[in-house]
């Protein structure tokens, strides 16, 4: 599957801002993203990727290869803010290049991480490459409850665990699926279960990878406002 598929919007409407359209469809798609992709493609392979070993926590792992922290965020950060038009604040931003080499990607959720995720796609190929989103095919669940929600049950937590960590088939169904073209961004709720396609990567090294810019965020009025 390679395209724009489910309940995507390939632009955001007049009638509604980008936080609207968020809130009611989940996934936002934004072609021509920033003007400044290629200098911020260039800026994180000029500060160079390496793997991040953090603390593993409930869920994930505990090696992410092809990490880079120190690119120039503000080239894409701007044009976000910019598209959002109301203000926000940035909880983490990385660029990641994956390659053929690259751990398996898990199902997951970037709930704990912020409201919303933004990725951008920095990379040219041929294949088919971008974001998928899934339902768990035993639960029909499309979104991650909370950690401490799912903590109350933890045999049915250590079983989704399993399964996110498997990503196959078997356990999800692909609902949506956004094509990684080159200066695109996808914005989307953050607790929707997702994950890179391929599984994998493409290539041997940064320059060839299946690179993207993601920035976890929240609405400044949320902070504040609980």
């Amino acid at each position: 599957m390679c395209g724009v598929t489910g309940a995507v919007i390939g632009s955001v409407g007049m009638k509604r801002t980008l936080i609207q359209e968020l809130r009611t469809d989940g996934v936002v798609v934004l072609d021509d993203f920033s003007p400044f992709a290629n200098e911020a493609r260039h800026s994180a392979l000029a500060s160079g990727f390496g793997a991040w070993r953090p603390n593993k926590g409930d869920v994930g792992s505990s090696v992410y290869d092809g990490m880079s922290f120190y690119g120039n965020h503000a080239l894409l950060l701007a044009p976000l803010m910019r598209a959002l038009g109301e203000p926000m604040v940035p909880n983490t931003m990385f660029f990641r290049s994956t390659n053929q080499d690259t751990e398996g990607a898990y199902v997951h959720s970037d709930r704990e991480a912020g409201e919303f995720t933004a990725v951008v796609y920095l990379s040219h190929h041929d294949d088919c490459y971008g974001t998928g989103f899934y339902r768990n095919r035993r639960t029909g669940a499309e979104r991650m409850h909370s950690f401490a929600d799912m903590a109350c049950d933890q045999q049915e937590f250590d079983r989704l665990k399993a399964e996110m960590v498997r990503g196959s088939p078997d356990d999800w169904e692909q609902t949506r699926f956004v094509d990684g073209a080159f200066n695109r961004a996808v914005i989307f709720d953050a607790p929707l279960f997702h994950a890179r396609v391929p599984r994998h990567g493409f290539g041997g090294d940064a320059e060839s990878g299946r690179m993207v810019w993601a920035c976890h965020f929240v609405m400044l009025e949320g902070i504040f406002n609980g």
